[in-house]
């Protein structure tokens, strides 16, 4: 059993303790409990719950990507793709598609596994291996959100991305890097090398909870 899969530490002074998680640290700060994790591709801080505990540092959150951003002409060819798969499915308002990230080092990949999708979730064999950086899926002609169902599917730690509008002019996009089960946003450049085609929805009032009276019912 290995006794360092997660750690706990209380934070008294600015820095950080080290880092020695296998998985993840939980941080306790002056402005509540924070979840920690150094990947392979990134490192980051994330809020858990904010509460005010006396006398403790103030923590902020954190991102910090390790490798090369990744090449904006990626997204571009997504949008290509998603652009097809909603227009061969007029009789869906919400039709997903799921791509993968893969970050070898000295270049990045994209590719559409093998996947299952219905109105409202869409599943591809296995969660892609230890190469992929991102997850992105697509909502077709609908407005990029993150669901209840979302928020089941994305548990590990890895970045996150969801774009929508695709026929639009200019299309939507968000992404947000998740912790083990908890998320904060970022801007499309933390991540990638430019916007390209997508409207960065990063400075956006977060309205998921409005935009799904839009979603479709069912699994």
């Amino acid at each position: 059993m290995f006794t360092n899969l997660v750690t706990y530490h209380i934070c008294q002074g600015a820095d950080l303790p080290p880092y020695d998680a296998l998985a993840y640290q939980y941080l306790i700060g002056g402005n509540g409990v924070f979840i920690r994790t150094n990947c392979r591709f990134f490192s980051a801080v994330v809020p858990v719950i904010h509460h005010t505990i006396r006398g403790l540092a103030l923590l902020k959150p954190q991102f910090r990507l390790h490798v090369p951003r990744i090449p904006v002409s990626l997204l571009e060819s997504i949008l290509s793709d998603a652009r097809l798969a909603s227009s061969s499915n007029d009789d869906q308002p919400l039709h997903e598609t799921l791509y993968h990230f893969y970050h070898l080092g000295h270049a990045v990949q994209v590719k559409k596994r093998p996947q299952k999708a219905t109105a409202v979730r869409v599943q591809a064999e296995g969660d892609g291996g230890a190469d992929v950086i991102c997850d992105l899926h697509s909502h077709g002609g609908m407005p990029p959100f993150w669901s209840p169902i979302d928020n089941k599917d994305e548990q590990g730690a890895r970045l996150y991305g969801v774009i929508g509008r695709v026929d639009a002019i200019r299309p939507e996009m968000k992404l947000r890097v998740g912790v083990y089960g908890y998320w904060r946003p970022l801007p499309l450049t933390a991540v990638f090398t430019a916007n390209g085609p997508f409207k960065d929805l990063y400075q956006e009032k977060d309205d998921d909870k409005q935009r799904l009276s839009q979603w479709p019912c069912g699994q």
